[in-house]
């Protein structure tokens, strides 16, 4: 099951206790397996472990300071976009804090942030491990949807014997492989996601493009990806993410020629926002300062009108953007385009959607559905319309 594991971005939280070296063999084994591997040590894990032991072993930067902006990116949200972790050891202390929401660390702040699975395996001595606190504090942790991975019995480093060893590496990956099996629904399906805005360009410097961000795009990705799906990722913006199928373009015929050299996919998510008008001409010198300056645009093909009859039984999710009549306008673009689904949202107002993290709409079927979808980040509406698409087929 090797490949449920392969290019998953692997969050390996270490906290302190002695059982921290047996974080080393679970990093090197979820390496072997293909995942990318982000381990981020607590304070007290350092005092058992060091971050070359992981780096040497992962290849990957490791994380220890809650300042640490590696790559220019923030480090609690970046690793929080993982597509599941795995804290172990965990500690009486990390977990009672994970329950309590506080968050004054660089792992529980990712931890707070992560939406994807979180795996917790507990180990301590069986006096902590059995104390009515810690029992609550997991219970409830159970209950919001942490998976909780149950510690073994056995000789503990205070030399008594009872339950809190944490289990060998390779029980804990069987555990998390046999929990994610259930949980890729999309493995084995190739799905296309288009993303952001297209251009065209003017002069050597100069462009024309529209407000598209391209976030709803990459968390529609994401989430599928996470979800076992083989993404091919057709975008003007280099993806954040590093491991889908992407698929570089420039003008809107750049994204309609490589959605046709995909056609054989199951399923495409037109979140794109091509441009509808380019300029007719280029040129090759920067054009001078002017009073006034003309220019003339002409009409770009619409990219699913022109796959309509070639597109076989490919399955077409499509977004809208629109400023009024929302529903009628949805209604009749699955209608012209031949849609199988469409969201539309509104790009007027403080709640619009251009450049958020957050988006709203209306989730519309072929066959009349219609379902309102609340504001919510963009990777949860993702996984709202995924799981719709999943049900619907």
């Amino acid at each position: 099951m090797d490949d449920i594991l392969k290019d998953k971005r692997v969050l390996l939280g270490v906290t302190g206790g002695i059982a921290a070296y047996k974080a080393i063999e679970l990093a090197s084994r979820l390496t072997k397996a293909g995942a990318l591997v982000d381990a981020v040590l607590s304070e007290n894990a350092l005092n058992f472990v060091t971050p070359l032991s992981f780096n040497s072993i992962t290849g990957r930067h490791v994380y220890i300071d809650a300042f640490d902006n590696y790559n220019n990116k923030i480090s609690h949200i970046d690793l929080a976009g993982a597509d599941f972790a795995i804290i172990a050891p965990a500690t009486k202390n990390f977990i009672a804090k994970l329950r309590a929401g506080i968050a004054d660390d660089l792992l529980l702040d990712a931890i707070s942030a992560c939406i994807n699975p979180v795996f917790i395996a507990p180990a301590m001595n069986s006096n902590m491990y059995l104390n009515e606190t810690n029992m609550e504090n997991i219970a409830y942790l159970k209950s919001k949807g942490y998976n909780i991975i149950e510690p073994a019995s056995g000789v503990l480093a205070c030399k008594t014997t009872g339950i809190g060893r944490l289990p060998e590496p390779v029980e804990i990956i069987k555990l998390v492989q046999d929990k994610l099996s259930k949980e890729c629904d999309f493995a084995g399906k190739k799905i296309i996601v288009t993303a952001g805005p297209t251009i065209s360009k003017l002069d050597p410097v100069r462009i024309f493009t529209n407000r598209s961000s391209g976030k709803m795009g990459e968390a529609i990705a994401s989430v599928l990806k996470s979800r076992g799906a083989d993404v091919i990722y057709i975008s003007h913006i280099i993806p954040k993410e590093d491991y889908y199928r992407y698929i570089r373009v420039d003008t809107t015929m750049d994204m309609l020629e490589a959605v046709k050299d995909n056609l054989g996919a199951d399923i495409l998510f037109m979140n794109a926002a091509p441009l509808d008008y380019e300029f007719s001409s280029y040129n090759e010198e920067k054009i001078k300062k002017a009073d006034e300056l003309e220019l003339k645009m002409t009409r770009t093909p619409d990219i699913l009108k022109s796959i309509k009859e070639i597109k076989g039984d490919l399955k077409v999710f499509g977004f809208a953007a629109e400023s009024e009549n929302l529903i009628e306008n949805a209604k009749k673009k699955i209608a012209d385009k031949d849609m199988d689904f469409i969201f539309v949202n509104n790009i007027k107002g403080e709640d619009g959607t251009f450049g958020s993290d957050y988006n709203s709409g209306i989730l519309i079927d072929k066959n009349g559905f219609q379902m309102e979808i609340a504001r919510a980040s963009k990777r949860e509406i993702a996984k709202t319309l995924i799981d719709y698409v999943k049900e619907a087929l």
